[in-house]
């Protein structure tokens, strides 16, 4: 049995030319990145992120895990860096102004989080200098302009945004709200830096362009699971035999792959794992239908609306749209995935659609 090593990054020159196109020019839109779960689109920004020029400073921010309002926001932007560095600069100027002195020596081309010293952060928290002045945002957008005037192009990446949907900050007004006025403000009103949102909850990212007025301020892009041509690419260099049975199971579904790699590793043949996968995948759908259905007065409706996918891979939005409430049920639990540049609604992965074809 053929094992070979992991591809370090399936190639997607497409996507990788594309990003780097609307990096090189002025920040002008906020793009939403999205697209189904385990498709790759974390790996894909890793990868334009590595080969961007060194004059780039990327900040990529994760809110998973992110519990609570306005202060665990700023946990999510922010970690503590080194102190002796601060005292240095802090007596030069105003905290605010050495503060961003500060990320300017200490950032690199990708940082996960904003370092600043703790002093900064609790300033920052209750209002700064001036607490009817000075926030969060309005640190980030003079930090921006400061990286830009120093010949840098910033670059803020905000990775699971869907998690803060239900926040309020301290005021009582909605934290997204906020934020998106904030990235509009950074790419269309200032040109200051370029803003991506990732996240694979599309309703949620539909929501968010309708209701923050964000037409002609912002884009989609879509990062797919691989064709079948890119995807039997992809199962050679991994040293997968049986192509058209995987294809059939798991299709382009990167993380499918790497689950079927680790598989073989174990001494399972192919065939194996793939049923072992497929079962998997009915024992969840099965605990969904027991465990929060059952107890549901419309959970025979909601069962029933999934098993109309038995009969098609894809159905159009619009034909489902007097059963929103049973589609977004299905698409919050991660069996559906909507794709709002077309209108379409299909299972997340081959694995569910092939559970529904055989119940």
């Amino acid at each position: 049995m053929q094992i070979n090593e992991i591809p370090e990054f399936v190639n997607r020159e497409k996507e990788l030319k594309e990003f780097k196109a609307l990096l090189s020019g002025r920040p002008n839109l906020v793009y939403f990145v999205y697209g189904p779960i385990n498709s790759g689109k974390t790996a894909l920004l890793m990868k334009v992120f590595e080969e961007l020029p060194e004059n780039y400073c990327v900040f990529y921010i994760n809110f998973r895990g992110l519990e609570g309002g306005y202060a665990k926001l700023m946990r999510a932007f922010f970690r503590l860096g080194d102190e002796s560095l601060w005292k240095k600069i802090k007596g030069k100027a105003s905290i605010i102004a050495g503060a961003i002195e500060y990320v300017e020596k200490v950032a690199r081309k990708f940082n996960t989080k904003i370092e600043l010293p703790g002093e900064v952060i609790r300033l920052l928290s209750v209002g700064g200098e001036d607490p009817e002045k000075i926030d969060v945002f309005d640190y980030l957008e003079g930090l921006m302009r400061r990286l830009k005037e120093t010949g840098k192009t910033p670059v803020l990446i905000i990775d699971e945004m869907q998690v803060i949907k239900d926040e309020l900050n301290a005021t009582g007004k909605p934290v997204l709200s906020r934020l998106f006025n904030f990235l509009v403000r950074l790419t269309k009103e200032t040109h200051l830096c370029h803003c991506l949102c990732a996240t694979s909850d599309c309703l949620f990212i539909e929501d968010i362009y309708n209701n923050a007025r964000l037409e002609g301020r912002a884009r989609y892009i879509l990062v797919d699971d691989l064709s079948k041509e890119e995807a039997f690419k992809v199962y050679e260099e991994f040293g997968f035999e049986n192509k058209e049975l995987i294809w059939e199971y798991i299709g382009g579904k990167f993380g499918d792959m790497i689950r079927l790699y680790e598989d073989k590793k174990r001494g399972l043949s192919e065939e194996e794992s793939l049923n072992e996968m497929l079962k998997s995948e009915k024992r969840r759908l099965e605990w969904i239908r027991l465990k929060k259905l059952r107890k549901r007065s419309d959970g025979k409706e909601i069962w029933e609306f999934l098993l109309n996918f038995r009969d098609s891979l894809e159905i159009e939005k619009a034909g489902a749209e007097e059963d929103f409430e049973k589609l977004l049920f299905w698409i919050e639990e991660n069996v559906l995935f909507y794709n709002p540049l077309d209108g379409t609604v299909r299972p997340q992965t081959r694995l569910l659609y092939k559970v529904l074809t055989s119940i």
